[in-house]
């Protein structure tokens, strides 16, 4: 969803990526996220409500947040999201690429970081380095690029 934001319409997206684009922080793709990130860009709907996503223009999204991320071509599953096993891909993402952070929107993914559930409990207890975390919270706590 962050990316449909950030491709569709830039400026509701700008103080998430102006951490990207100032490099405090660098995207963590694998093939699985951006063949995600293509479908969902190119679905018709989108195309039909949101105008600049055209397909030529989806094509240089994609190089360009391809070409600034760290790509990783092989992300073992070490973690299968119940709820939504889909969503599992930026879990394990995340973990491949040992990233402090997971930002997103995504509420199965955001209830992970709810002790006061058994699911929420037992993924902190194996994963206590990764930190799942809304767009604006992520923001208030990544200080942006000094250099």
């Amino acid at each position: 969803m962050l990316f449909l934001m950030r491709a569709a319409r830039p400026e509701r997206a700008q103080e998430t990526f102006r951490l990207v684009d100032d490099g405090a922080v660098t995207y963590c793709l694998s093939p699985a996220v951006i063949a995600e990130i293509q479908d969902v860009l190119l679905r018709s709907a989108h195309q039909i409500k949101f105008p600049l996503l055209m397909p030529e223009r989806v094509a240089a999204f994609l190089s360009d947040i391809t070409r600034r991320s760290r790509f990783i071509e092989s992300v073992p599953d070490r973690y299968v999201l119940q709820r939504d096993p889909k969503d599992s891909k930026y879990i394990n993402l995340a973990l491949a690429a040992e990233a402090p952070y997971l930002v997103t929107r995504e509420k199965d993914l955001l209830d992970l970081m709810d002790r006061t559930t058994v699911e929420g409990n037992e993924f902190q207890q194996r994963f206590p380095n990764l930190r799942i975390i809304g767009p604006a919270a992520f923001v208030r706590e990544v200080p942006p690029s000094t250099g």
